[in-house]
C-alpha cells in the first residue's frame, strides 16, 4: 500500500519531474502516490499548503525562505525537500522594446537606461511573486544598467497570464519561467530578450515544499518524495526526447510541445539529477538575494533559519554563478561584481 500525497503545482516546465515520477511509477516505488493538482498562482499554492489542502507543493525556492523568516507577517514555515531543477527563467519584452534594447543582460540594461534618460515613459515589468528569482533577476538586470528605480514599475502577474498581459499592452515586459516566454514569442506577443541563465547559472528556482511541522513529524515522507524526484531526473537524462511531450500534456490544455522544447534543448533549464539537490550554500545565496532586494537582513540568525529551511542532499548541487563568478557565500555587498 502506498501513501497518497496531494501536491499542488503551477503549469511550468520545472514541474516536469513531478509528472515524470507519477507517469513512470517512481513515486509508488518509494511508497507514495502523487496526486497532482494544477493551480493558477503562487499565492494560491502557498496558502493551500499552509492550510492543509495540499501535503506538498511545487514552490518558489525564495518563498520557502520567506515563510521560514516570517516575512510579510505570514508565519507558515515550509521546508524544501528537493529541488525541482535549476534555472529556467527568461526576460521577455514587447517587440517594439526588443528592437530598441536587444542585447545581452549588461548591454540591454544600458540601452534601457539610455531610453529613460532620453525621456521615455516609465515602463511596467511583471514578475511572478515578491519572493521569487524572477523578481531578483529583474532587479539585478536593472542594476547592471544603472536604471533608475522610478524608470520601471514592477508588478506581479501569474506566469501563465503574462503572455496575454503583454499582448494587451498592460505590461512592457516580464520575467517568467518556461514555457511561457517561448509561448508568448511564438504567438507574436513578445520577444525573449535573454534567458536568465545569461545573468546567473545553477540558480535554485523551485523546490518540493512541505509544511515544516508535518515534515519534521514524519521526515520519511519528504525523503521518499526526494528519492522519487531524483529517479525521475535520472530517467529524464536517458529520455530527453520524451520530456517535452510529457510536460506539454500535463501542464495545461492546448499547450504545444513546441513551446516546451526550446528551454530544454537550449539548456536554459536543468532537470538532471544533480539539479535536484539542495545545499546550505544555496540557502545563503537566496538569503543574499532577499537582502539585496531589501526584504531581509543577511545576518547569522537569518542564515541559520535559511539553512534549516533547505534539507541538504547527500549529493551537493552545483554552486550558483552570478555573471560568470562562483558564489562562495555571504551577502552581495557589491553588484555588479568586479572582474
Amino acid at each position: 500500500m502506498t501513501r497518497p500525497l496531494r501536491i499542488g503545482y503551477l503549469p511550468l516546465t520545472d514541474a516536469a519531474l513531478l509528472h515524470v515520477a507519477s507517469v513512470n511509477g517512481f513515486d509508488r516505488e518509494e511508497g507514495l502516490t502523487f496526486t497532482l493538482h494544477r493551480e493558477t498562482s503562487w499565492a494560491n499554492l502557498r496558502d493551500k499548503l499552509a492550510y492543509g489542502f495540499y501535503d506538498a507543493a511545487h514552490m518558489l525556492a525564495p518563498a520557502v525562505l520567506a515563510s521560514a523568516l516570517g516575512l510579510e507577517g505570514f508565519r507558515a514555515p515550509m521546508i524544501g525537500a528537493a529541488a525541482l531543477g535549476l534555472d529556467g527563467n527568461a526576460v521577455s519584452v514587447s517587440p517594439a522594446l526588443a528592437e530598441a534594447i536587444a542585447g545581452d543582460p549588461p548591454s540591454s540594461a544600458r540601452k534601457l537606461a539610455a531610453l529613460w534618460t532620453a525621456g521615455a515613459k516609465p515602463l511596467r515589468f511583471a514578475h511572478v511573486f515578491p519572493w521569487s528569482m524572477h523578481h531578483y533577476q529583474l532587479l539585478l538586470w536593472l542594476r547592471l544598467g544603472g536604471v533608475a528605480r522610478d524608470a520601471v514599475s514592477l508588478t506581479v502577474t501569474p506566469p501563465s497570464l503574462a503572455p496575454a498581459s503583454i499582448e494587451a499592452g498592460v505590461i512592457d515586459g516580464f520575467c517568467a519561467g518556461a514555457p511561457w516566454n517561448t509561448f508568448s514569442q511564438q504567438r507574436g506577443a513578445s520577444r525573449i530578450l535573454f534567458p536568465c541563465a545569461a545573468l546567473m547559472r545553477n540558480c535554485p528556482e523551485k523546490v518540493l515544499a512541505f509544511p515544516r511541522g508535518a515534515a519534521e513529524a514524519d521526515p520519511d515522507v519528504p525523503k521518499a518524495a526526494a528519492r522519487a524526484l531524483r529517479r525521475a531526473a535520472l530517467w529524464g537524462e536517458q529520455n530527453r526526447a520524451d520530456l517535452p511531450r510529457i510536460v506539454a500534456q500535463a501542464l495545461t490544455p492546448d499547450l504545444p510541445e513546441s513551446a516546451v522544447r526550446p528551454a530544454l534543448d537550449a539548456d536554459w533549464l536543468r532537470l538532471d539529477a544533480a539539479a535536484t539537490g539542495l545545499s546550505a550554500l544555496q540557502a545563503d545565496f537566496l538569503l543574499a538575494l532577499l537582502a539585496f532586494a531589501g526584504q531581509a537582513t543577511f545576518d547569522a540568525a537569518s542564515q541559520t533559519v535559511a539553512r534549516e529551511a533547505f534539507w541538504s542532499s547527500e549529493q551537493a548541487p552545483p554552486a550558483p554563478h552570478l555573471l560568470g563568478q562562483t558564489y562562495a557565500g555571504g551577502p552581495l555587498e557589491t553588484f555588479p561584481p568586479s572582474a
